[in-house]
């Protein structure tokens, strides 16, 4: 509007409108308006109309672009509400895929375990600034987790519940020095037990520590846990060996492990919570 007030028509129609206006007083003046010639009346009015008509036209035309667009966003809006929609059935739809895909992989171990008791948790916080990559989980005392309870993956070990409530367990990884399992090397035999340091957990591996000089043990042999001390079962998977080092009393060896479960990337565990055999043997 301010647009209109400013522009050349409007001005133009203020002049027309001021002489028309003279007309009629000087018509008025001397005997009516009929002493206004027809043409001169006509040439005047003429373009006024058609001025007029522009005016109207371009007020109907401002009125219906106002009316249009809130019928844009009233559209967008529901557009906007329907793509919500599509969003959350996306995130349920992968939610069920994710929980088809857990309950598959804990038939697969309850059919490979059949002694196993097992809850299924998510992983919902785990530190960044933690270099271990010890997490907390969604599943607690409710599903019967306690504490030392072992957690894995299809994959292979994870770690050892160290704190339970009602409905969240925090759990230690592998990785963790405070994290300690018996194992041994599946081709040789050899025993020992696993530690971490915070160098090697950088690099996401651990130690297999207190192997015999004569162990045999190299590099690609696998590594598993032993059952000793009740709170790991038998032959969990660990991880590949990808080193061995003397120690520095000369008598025994170490072997790098890197683990096979993805300790950096986990969303879903399973925690152990009985098998045949946990809890015996173990040191007072």
């Amino acid at each position: 509007m301010k647009e209109f007030l400013k522009s050349a028509a409007f001005k133009i129609l203020v002049a027309v409108a001021l002489f028309l206006i003279g007309i009629m007083i000087y018509a008025a003046s001397t005997g009516g308006v009929s002493t206004i010639p027809a043409t001169i009346t006509g040439a005047i009015v003429t373009p006024l109309q058609s001025l007029a008509s522009a005016v109207s036209d371009g007020f109907d035309s401002f009125v219906g672009i106002f009316t249009d667009s809130n019928a844009l966003r009233e559209e967008n809006e529901a557009l906007q509400e329907e793509i919500n929609e599509l969003r959350k059935n996306q995130v349920e739809t992968d939610e069920l895929r994710r929980l088809n895909e857990l309950y598959r992989e804990f038939l697969e171990l309850k059919e490979e375990n059949p002694d196993y008791q097992f809850a299924d948790g998510r992983v919902i916080s785990m530190d960044p600034a933690d270099k271990y990559g010890n997490f907390t989980i969604d599943a607690g005392s409710l599903k019967g987790v306690k504490a030392d309870d072992p957690v894995i993956t299809p994959d292979g070990l994870v770690g050892v519940v160290y704190e339970v409530g009602l409905n969240y367990a925090k759990v230690r990884t592998i990785l963790d020095p405070a994290t300690q399992v018996s194992a041994y090397v599946s081709r040789t035999g050899s025993g020992g037990v696993t530690g971490g340091s915070a160098s090697l957990a950088e690099e996401g591996k651990l130690r297999l520590n207190l192997l015999p000089r004569d162990s045999g043990a190299s590099s690609g042999d696998y590594v598993a846990t032993s059952g000793r001390g009740g709170i790991y079962p038998e032959q969990l998977l660990i991880g590949t060996i990808v080193d061995i080092q003397p120690e520095s009393d000369a008598l025994t060896m170490y072997a790098v492990i890197e683990p096979f479960a993805d300790l950096k990337n986990l969303t879903a565990v399973f925690v152990i919570t009985g098998f045949d055999g946990q809890g015996e043997n173990v040191p007072e």
